[in-house]
């Protein structure tokens, strides 16, 4: 009997084992592998709801419900990183949802080396974090190769009066250059923001410049006769990115002017805009009488 009883116990044990692993199957990505000292990292997590039954995680007030774990090649654990939501999110049964989370820099990538990341998901039912795959990332670093230049942050800004610094810094990722810029505190030194401008050729040099309003410019060569005029704030966040075709040798040059800077050549261009249809060719009987060419009757 008492044999019975442990075979049973076991049963329960192994099939309680069984449905918790099976509430949630959890993916993470990293939008890229590799990044510079205090850049933010973009996870994407995936989860399918297993559990059989509608889940509602988040809300104000309510538990953390996704973590963060980073955990160094020495095998050394990071602080994680917990994140909620204000408003609540319904994972439907059998349903799958995406979640794109930007890890502040300050967090994720303030220390040089190889990291391995993995996602937690809360169970708010059972009060289990379910794990996802395990995804590595490397951090680097380098220094302002295309320019560094102090300036005061303006009025109007937070942290107004303090000396910044406004660092340009070309980068080789694989195959390809990327452009950034880096925000540093003048007398410390200390990493304030860094971030990505964008991919650059250096067929032809960029102009970097700061304008009378201390905001950084920065006009490159992002694709064969596409430009990108960046426009970072003093508070180091990106302002607006325009993007600009060369047609005909007509390049896109930046102009530094009394009220701030502008774009003189060049035409407009948006990278998210759908092609151009392809004009379709007439049929000849459809073509005009007035070219000289009657259509043949059959």
């Amino acid at each position: 009997m008492k044999l019975m009883n442990r075979i049973l116990l076991l049963m329960i044990l192994c099939l309680c084992c069984g449905q918790a692993r099976a509430q949630y199957v959890t993916n993470l990505t990293l939008l890229k592998n590799q990044f510079l000292t205090g850049e933010p990292v973009v996870a994407v997590v995936t989860v399918t709801n297993r559990s059989g039954a509608d889940v509602i995680v988040g809300g104000h007030g309510s538990r953390d419900w996704l973590q963060f774990e980073i955990t160094e090649s020495t095998g050394r654990r990071l602080s994680p990183i917990s994140i909620g939501s204000e408003e609540p999110l319904t994972m439907k049964a059998g349903g799958t949802t995406t979640h794109k989370v930007e890890l502040s820099g300050g967090y994720s990538t303030a220390d040089l080396g190889t990291f391995s990341m993995v996602a937690n998901v809360l169970h708010p039912i059972t009060g289990q974090f379910y794990q996802s795959n395990k995804v590595r990332m490397t951090i680097t670093d380098s220094k302002p190769n295309m320019f560094d230049q102090p300036y005061g942050v303006p009025t109007g800004f937070q942290n107004a009066g303090r000396q910044r610094r406004y660092q340009v810094i070309l980068y080789r990722e694989l195959d390809d250059l990327q452009l950034y810029c880096r925000i540093t505190d003048d007398r410390s030194g200390a990493y304030i923001a860094t971030f990505l401008l964008g991919p650059a050729m250096m067929a032809v040099q960029p102009q970097i410049s700061i304008d009378v309003h201390n905001k950084l410019h920065v006009m490159f060569l992002a694709q064969p006769h596409i430009f990108c005029h960046a426009v970072v704030n003093p508070d180091g966040k990106i302002n607006q990115r325009n993007y600009y075709k060369d047609p005909d040798g007509n390049r896109p040059t930046l102009v530094m002017t009394s009220t701030g800077a502008k774009v003189i050549g060049g035409e407009g261009f948006d990278p998210g805009a759908p092609p151009p249809k392809k004009r379709l060719l007439r049929k000849t009987s459809e073509m005009p009488t007035t070219l000289g060419i009657v259509p043949k009757k059959k």
